[in-house]
């Protein structure tokens, strides 16, 4: 065999086993990398500060300005005098938190479910409550217009001054 006819057929059969080899590398640094990424943003998404952002967390008095937790779930949590100043809580399941004096200004709070939620007290000046759902909470004492929370849904809510809203509901 000519030794040029000798160094494609090489090649020919060569090819196949180096293409597998790079997928398979190429798999691995995928999957590797994916577990990584997967691992990081659970410890940086996990926490904050000091608080463990999970149901019936304990975050009481912590600084969380700012913080990004839309769609958490957060339900039974307590966040008693946390300042909570325009945090992203967009469609977050807060019910039966506890957020006595807590600090909302300017928080997202579209579509999140406040259901049973303690906000006795708390700053809600300019948060979004737009869809919010504020079955049985407690807003007594709140800083709130009733244009804000007009645009919740409303059922057997305490409201600031201490009337229930749609006792019937």
């Amino acid at each position: 065999m000519p030794r040029d006819a000798l160094s494609a057929t090489h090649a020919r059969s060569t090819v196949p086993h180096v293409q597998r080899a790079a997928a398979g590398r190429i798999l691995v640094a995928v999957v590797v990398g994916g577990l990584v990424m997967a691992g990081c943003a659970a410890s940086e998404s996990s926490r904050i500060g000091a608080c463990p952002i999970r149901p019936g967390a304990a975050c009481s008095g912590n600084y969380m300005k700012g913080a990004r937790l839309a769609g958490a779930g957060l339900f039974d949590a307590d966040f008693d005098h946390a300042d909570l100043t325009g945090v992203d809580l967009v469609g977050a399941d807060l019910s039966g938190a506890t957020m006595i004096d807590a600090r909302l200004g300017r928080a997202r709070l579209r579509d999140a479910t406040l259901s049973y939620t303690d906000l006795t007290g708390a700053d809600l000046t300019g948060a979004d409550l737009t869809g919010a759902d504020l079955t049985a909470a407690d807003l007594t004492g709140a800083i709130v217009t009733a244009r804000q929370y007009s645009q919740a849904k409303l059922c057997r809510t305490t409201l600031p001054d201490g009337t229930v809203a749609a006792p019937d509901c």
